[in-house]
């Protein structure tokens, strides 16, 4: 993480992430976080039953989203404990 020079933080581990959708996807995993709108859930469940083709596809428009999945699905790696560390950044990118 940098600091930008009009005092933002930015998100070095993928900008497409915004601490919203983090803590929607850690809400969706049980991680913590916080329930998303019915539409971002239900795009969450679209993500998970969703086949290598069709996540791909859902990529192309929800890219953060898609990310964010695969973060938290990545226990070994320490993906989960990354998008808290995103969740927590507030406002700020």
């Amino acid at each position: 993480m940098t600091t930008d020079p009009p005092g933002q933080v930015q998100n070095l581990t993928d900008p497409d992430i915004s601490p919203a959708i983090a803590s929607h996807v850690l809400f969706h995993f049980q991680r913590g976080g916080v329930p998303g709108p019915l539409f971002y859930r239900r795009l969450l469940t679209a993500i998970e039953v969703g086949s290598a083709d069709q996540r791909a596809a859902l990529a192309l428009a929800f890219s953060g989203w898609v990310k964010a999945f695969e973060l938290a699905a990545d226990r070994d790696g320490g993906g989960p404990s990354r998008l808290v560390r995103i969740s927590r950044m507030g406002g700020r990118r």
